[in-house]
């Protein structure tokens, strides 16, 4: 991980929470609004660590219909914090 975890998480929820999706390019542009330093980040780092908190269980991802799409992008796979059952 490149983005301290709980940022990360914090920035899928607020997207979320504003009715957007939860893909690299949002999150990233929340990440620049709560980052202590509203620092930049580079949109495959974090395409990269949403897909290694979704190994771990703490993401899930957002289904979404692609069509005849063979393989998603990995910046376009939409996330969510997952809801406490």
């Amino acid at each position: 991980m490149v983005i301290d975890e709980d940022l990360l998480l914090d920035a899928v929820w607020e997207v979320n929470e504003a009715g957007k999706r939860g893909r690299a390019g949002n999150v990233r542009d929340e990440l620049g609004k709560i980052a202590d330093d509203g620092g930049y980040f580079e949109v495959m780092v974090v395409a990269d660590d949403l897909a290694e908190l979704e190994s771990l269980g703490k993401l899930k991802r957002v289904a979404f219909d692609w069509g005849d799409v063979e393989s998603m992008p990995k910046t376009r796979i939409a996330y969510a914090v997952p809801t406490e059952q």
